[in-house]
């Protein structure tokens, strides 16, 4: 009986989470699009960006502030913590996260939908399992593994995401995990495609041609990824030595300062480097004849900046996805050079790399 109740109820996290998901994405998606595209036009009426990031700013450090007060003096690490699971705290890490990425920050949902996610599994299972906390903190696995397959439309993610959460949790593999998640994540792409979701981040076609000149930049991409990582992690050292002397300083001049800087960053970068970054990198790759080296290089280098500066002067979200969007403005810049390098073993390529320094500098999760 039990584990039919298990079965049903990863089930109905999964689709939870799914929708969780699907919805926040296409919550901060059209919100940006409406209020930054549609009402102010600032893709045209550049001079907007700063206003726009300042009020939305204010309101995101004034909604945290009310609703979250201990977030401001403690910074949200890795991939979102959870809290614990109540709907209000659900509405609340939505609702702050909502406004953190509709104010411009240059990060990624993951670390808002991470703990939405794991709440839904942990709201699921103090309901069934009431007096088992080891279910109720197995279900929140499940919300997590969900989210890794609806965020990449793909039931290998899910897998993924199971050896990721295992490992955080210093969890040894079984085979009950394993079809678990086997389950959540064939359930996560299934109820996305009913509701018509899709992967967070697009990707153009490839080609791949096997040469020494590819084989030796894909060596040289690995590299730059590391680079990468090494970057973020010392621009964020230095930001908040520049965020100490404000730290207790009232929410609204905190509020402030992160706006204008983050505004500035983007007034110098274009509109490719605002956001999170995932809608940007096909419109990049398009560009990138027209950027060439120099403008690939210039972007690459603002949006580093950007990321460190949103995440260091506390605007809520996560580091992955933007990361991303840097990973591929290098693997535009690598094509300049190399044209046969294939775009997504180049990406990959420059994840291994910033994968590879993550795990000894802890920077993105």
């Amino acid at each position: 009986m039990k584990k039919i109740q298990l079965l049903l109820t990863t089930i109905l996290v999964s689709v939870g989470a799914a929708l969780t998901y699907h919805y926040f994405e296409y919550a901060v998606r059209h919100s940006i699009t409406f209020v930054w595209d549609t009402v102010l036009d600032t893709q045209t009426h550049r001079w907007l960006v700063v206003p726009t990031c300042v009020v939305i700013s204010l309101v995101f450090f004034g909604v945290q502030h009310y609703l979250d007060p201990k977030s401001e003096q403690q910074e949200s690490e890795g991939l979102g913590e959870m809290p614990k699971p109540t709907i209000v705290n659900f509405s609340k890490v939505l609702f702050i996260g909502f406004f953190s990425l509709l104010a411009g920050a240059s990060l990624g949902p993951e670390a808002i939908l991470v703990p939405a996610c794991m709440l839904v599994g942990g709201l699921v299972g103090v309901w069934f399992f009431k007096k088992d906390p080891q279910m109720v903190k197995l279900l929140s696995m499940v919300g997590f593994i969900a989210l890794f397959a609806a965020f990449f439309d793909s039931f290998i993610a899910g897998m993924l995401g199971l050896l990721l959460v295992t490992k955080q949790v210093k969890l040894k593999l079984n085979p009950g995990l394993v079809i678990l998640a086997a389950i959540a994540s064939i359930t996560t792409v299934l109820t996305l495609k009913l509701f018509e979701g899709g992967a967070y981040v697009g990707l153009p076609e490839y080609t791949w041609k096997i040469s020494s000149a590819t084989l030796l930049t894909l060596v040289f991409l690995v590299a730059a990824g590391v680079a990468v990582t090494f970057s973020i992690k010392y621009l964020r050292a230095g930001i908040e030595q520049l965020h100490k002397p404000i730290a207790d300083r009232p929410w609204w001049v905190k509020g402030l300062l992160a706006a204008l800087g983050l505004s500035a960053l983007y007034l110098l970068g274009g509109s490719l480097v605002m956001f999170t970054g995932n809608e940007s990198i096909v419109p990049m790759l398009e560009k990138a004849p027209s950027l060439g080296l120099v403008g690939l290089a210039w972007i690459m280098v603002i949006k580093v900046v950007a990321i460190s500066w949103s995440k260091s002067m506390g605007y809520r979200g996560g580091l992955i996805f933007p990361t991303i969007f840097v990973a591929a403005v290098i693997v535009a810049f690598s094509q300049t050079i190399v044209q046969d390098v294939s775009f997504i073993y180049g990406l990959i390529a420059v994840l291994i790399g910033v994968l590879g320094a993550n795990s000894k500098l802890k920077v993105l999760f």
